[in-house]
Formats: C-alpha cells, structure tokens, sequence
C-alpha cells in the first residue's frame, strides 16, 4: 500500500515537477545536456479531503486534481516558469468491501472515493491521465510524454517520486528527463498543517486537502 501511495502521490502532482523540467530543458537556443533545476515548486488540492474512509459512491472514477506553479531556477541563471492551472484528471475509484455497511448493489454504490485507497488505485492511470504535457519556455511550446514513474527518495520524511520522460519537441541532443518531486508540509481539513509522509493513511485533522511541493535546497529536482 505504501508504495501505491507513493504512485498516487506522483499520479497527482506529476505536472509541477514535469513542465518544471521542460522548462529548464527548453530555455536555451542549443542543447544543454545536462542541466539541472531546483525549487520545483506547487500547490497540489485534491478533489475532496483524503481519509481512510472516503465517501461511498456509485462513481467509478475520482474527482479532479489541481496543480498550481510558481517560478523555479536551473543551471546558468536560467528561470522557468509555469502558466495557468493544471488539471488532473481522476483515476479509477478503490472497490468498497462488500461488507462495508455502505456498499449497495441496487443503488451502485460499490466505489470508494477521496479515500487513501482510491488516491493509490489511481496511479495505474498516469499514463494516461498524463500522456503529454505541454509548457511554454521563453515563448517557445514545448511537450513532454511520460515513459516511467515510480517511488523516489526525498529529505526530510517527506513523500517522493521520480519520474522518467522523452521530450517531443525542441531541438536537443539529448530529449531524456528525470524528475525528483517531493511532497512536504500538507493542509489538513481542519485547517491544521503537517508533514505529508506522515498524514498517509491517516485521519489526521479531518483528511488531507492539499500538499506543498517542496522547493528547499535538497527538494525537489529536475535533472535534464
């Protein structure tokens, strides 16, 4: 389960640490191979607050997740930038127990939402909720595929993911891209805060409605 959990948490908040990455890969005329990006950074809000719980229903997709950027820096002096709100869509819902009191077949409600479970069974989706991203580097467009994702290892306690992409367009010698992204300080729903990592699979302050993506030196990066 924990390692699902770290999926999601990629499924998630992939947008922030892949355009970041684009980004920094795109901004100068000739290839930079490699160049490197720090302060990756971002507001991840989910579609309702995460508990073990969750909300019983007959969908059998989540809601939406929204990914909110700022400015980050990379090798040379180089600033990226991101535009707009990014959306994700939502994954595939957990199954709710058939012994779970709420479970009802004559009605459909045999899903399980805004629960821990249904935000890990989502990540088997990221392929495709995340098939290409889009971003814009010193006005030129550029577009990321994603190849891989997976668990990666973040300071602090905090909740990572690494991911592994081809980059579509611009001129470069070398259209590789690998991205650490790191969850820390977290919002809970009873407008407390804590640490990521350690609200998984709890109930902490009524569930968790948003997360930071931690820019702090050793944070989140981007190697391109």
């Amino acid at each position: 389960m924990r390692r699902k959990i770290l999926m999601g948490v990629l499924a998630v908040a992939l947008p922030v640490g892949t355009l970041a990455a684009m980004q920094a890969t795109a901004v100068a005329g000739a290839p930079q191979n490699p160049i490197t990006c720090s302060g990756l950074n971002g507001t991840v809000t989910f579609p309702g607050p995460l508990t073990n719980e969750g909300i019983a229903t007959s969908s059998k997709t989540g809601g939406s997740t929204t990914v909110v950027s700022g400015n980050f820096n990379c090798a040379g002096g180089v600033t990226g930038s991101i535009s707009g709100t990014l959306t994700v869509a939502g994954g595939k819902n957990a199954k709710l127990s058939k012994t779970d009191p709420r479970y009802n077949k004559t009605t459909g409600v045999k899903y399980l939402e805004d629960s821990w479970a249904s935000f890990a069974s989502g990540s088997a989706g990221l392929k495709k909720t995340l098939k290409d991203i889009n971003f814009t580097i010193g006005g030129s467009s550029e577009e990321l595929k994603i190849k891989s994702s997976g668990p990666g290892a973040c300071s602090d306690g905090n909740v990572g993911f690494s991911i592994a992409g081809q980059i579509k367009s611009g001129t470069y010698a070398d259209k590789s891209a690998t991205i650490l992204a790191c969850l820390a300080q977290d919002t809970e729903n009873n407008g407390g805060h804590a640490n990521f990592g350690s609200d998984v699979n709890t109930d902490n302050g009524g569930g968790v409605v948003s997360a930071q993506i931690d820019s702090s030196a050793g944070g989140s990066t981007a190697t391109l």
